[in-house]
């Protein structure tokens, strides 16, 4: 191994000490930058801070909209219009003042006693406890209230949902609602003409279990409730399909007629919760029929069978009969 010569040695040290001294001059560099950077915003904020005071000290005029909140109400009186949500309110102050009053505006309560109410007024005694803060105008001004007598009474809760099920499964029944009724307060003419309350939207997607839900009633402003939300209950099971042939037959036939029918039965099909359809295996289901009413008043040969269910059975449904339409023929005298 060759030894380096004084010359390269002298030759190293000098490149260190040159790339020492720049490395050290880069930091400096970079520090004083930092420094300007702090040093400038600082002075921004500072003269940010300084021209809200000086700004904000000085007298302004602000539209800002009130919302609008009934109180006083008399018990056996109550509104049949809605009120408007806010007042338009024209203010004048100092810009701090004003800036917490935009920021989170005060309700006016709305003392409702009579059928016209001063607004200004209403506004311009709330807004006394803030200082040094005028109401240049009000709109709207004057509020016309559609006052009448309050009534109560009981209807029934109507239960609004959409439901879809599994393959094969269903309600038994129908659903449920506890309890089924409320009371209902409000004006007259509102109140009168109210059959049924309903709820909100109960929205359930591939049910395969009984549906134990709580759902809100639906909000009026107007009208009070007894209460805001009920239970929603329905009883979920899976069916089987069943089909059985049904012969026709005809009803209300005058003496000394006959009539046959081309096809001469009817196949229905219906579902059946699977653990109820061993037991319907030997009963009578359906009757399949037609009236002698209809036989006169067709011009098309064709008739409309009507099915009826003779089980006692709530819980089956009739899915299909076919066919739809049968052709009679041989009406005789015998």
């Amino acid at each position: 191994m060759e030894l380096p010569t004084p010359e390269k040695i002298k030759q190293s040290l000098s490149e260190g000490w040159g790339n020492l001294i720049q490395k050290s001059n880069e930091d400096e560099i970079a520090d004083v930058g930092r420094e300007r950077i702090v040093v400038f915003a600082v002075s921004l904020i500072l003269a940010i801070c300084l021209w809200f005071m000086v700004n904000l000290s000085r007298d302004y005029n602000l539209n800002v909209e009130l919302p609008i909140v009934a109180a006083g109400m008399p018990e056996d009186r109550a509104l049949a219009q809605g009120l408007p949500e806010t007042a338009t309110v024209s203010i004048s102050g100092e810009g701090w003042k004003l800036i917490s009053i935009y920021n989170n505006p005060p309700s006016v309560n709305l003392n409702v006693t009579s059928s016209e109410v001063n607004l200004y007024d209403q506004v311009q005694q709330q807004m006394n406890a803030m200082s040094e803060v005028n109401i240049q105008k009000v709109q709207p001004l004057i509020l016309t209230l559609n006052l009448e007598q309050r009534i109560s009474k009981m209807v029934p809760v109507q239960p609004v949902f959409r439901i879809s099920f599994e393959q094969q499964y269903g309600f038994i029944g129908r659903p449920a609602v506890q309890p089924d009724s409320i009371q209902i307060s409000g004006a007259a003419s509102l109140i009168e003409d109210i059959t049924g309350w309903p709820t909100d939207s109960l929205i359930v997607e591939g049910a395969s279990e009984d549906i134990s839900r709580t759902i809100a009633l639906k909000e009026n402003e107007l009208i009070s409730l007894s209460r805001q939300e009920v239970l929603f209950n329905g009883t979920v099971a899976q069916f089987t399909e069943g089909e059985v042939s049904v012969d026709l037959d005809t009803r209300n036939l005058p003496e000394g007629r006959r009539i046959s029918y081309s096809p001469s039965s009817i196949t229905v099909k219906y579902d059946v919760p699977i653990d109820e359809y061993a037991d319907l295996e030997d009963e009578e289901l359906f009757e399949a029929y037609l009236t002698y009413e209809q036989i006169e008043n067709d011009t098309t040969g064709y008739v409309k069978p009507q099915i009826e269910q003779l089980s006692d059975n709530e819980f089956i449904k009739i899915r299909s009969s076919q066919p739809q339409q049968v052709a009679y023929f041989m009406v005789l005298d015998e």
